[in-house]
């Protein structure tokens, strides 16, 4: 956060290793400093509990088809701190426009009076739709009780990792203490690329980033504890056998 920067954007979790950020010390230093800070929160939304407001973020968005479970389709999401409601959105659709006046059709923009403003376009009716489903379960059960069941997962895949897995050279990339987790484990093997191919065959679906780091990501709301002892299993069965050593160590598409 040197004297040169005016706007910043970080991720609430990084995305490969599972590391959770400071979010209110961050927005905090920034602040102090005068800068713009805003978070990309893909990858907690759902998972981790944040408190924009109370942590005076400026600024926040993320997908819903991770741990929201709105599945391929489902609307992204805005937060904008009240602070900065009187801007004007840079690229403005008639979906930020006052919605008392929206359908009047009028030829210049009246952006909406709060976070609303920044929309673009209409949201697809079937991935709304099924986002509201997922959110009605995720009322339910509580974004804090959510949190307490993925960090008690979590913290049994790095142990399952630890015991089982770490004689194959497999290690855990992601930070054993709870406060500073996500809600993926980051396991790292120096052969990641075939290990992940070759134990999708066998069901266990994560994906890859590179340069060795295999993601797996318990999803509470659906996830057991079992679903996870039987994927450790399952990956260190298939590299006992050997079965990614015939496979290609050519990366294709998107994992």
């Amino acid at each position: 956060m040197t004297p040169d920067v005016g706007l910043a954007v970080l991720p609430s979790v990084l995305y490969r290793s599972g590391q959770l950020l400071d979010i209110e010390r961050l927005a905090a230093a920034a602040r102090d400093r005068g800068i713009i800070l805003g978070f990309d929160c893909c990858h907690s939304t759902g998972v981790v509990p944040h408190r924009f407001d109370e942590w005076g973020v400026d600024f926040a968005f993320w997908c819903t088809y991770k741990y929201v479970n709105g599945g391929p389709g489902a609307p992204a999401a805005l937060f904008v701190n009240r602070r900065h409601w009187a801007l004007s959105p840079a690229l403005p659709g008639w979906w930020g426009h006052r919605k008392d006046t929206q359908f009047e059709m009028h030829t210049g923009f009246e952006k909406a009076g709060s976070a609303g403003a920044w929309q673009i376009s209409t949201p697809t009716i079937i991935g709304a739709s099924a986002l509201w489903g997922a959110l009605d379960i995720i009322h339910e059960a509580g974004i804090h009780r959510i949190r307490d069941k993925s960090l008690k997962q979590t913290s049994y895949l790095m142990k399952l990792i630890d015991t089982e897995l770490a004689p194959l050279g497999f290690a855990v990339g992601t930070p054993w203490e709870a406060a500073r987790r996500g809600g993926h484990v980051a396991l790292e093997h120096e052969d990641a690329w075939r290990i992940c191919t070759s134990i999708k065959r066998r069901g266990v679906i994560p994906d890859f980033r590179p340069e060795n780091v295999i993601r797996l990501a318990p999803s509470p709301l659906y996830t057991s504890f079992q679903d996870i002892l039987e994927a450790v299993q399952i990956i260190k069965a298939s590299t006992e056998q050997g079965e990614h050593l015939g496979l290609s160590r050519e990366r294709r598409g998107v994992t």
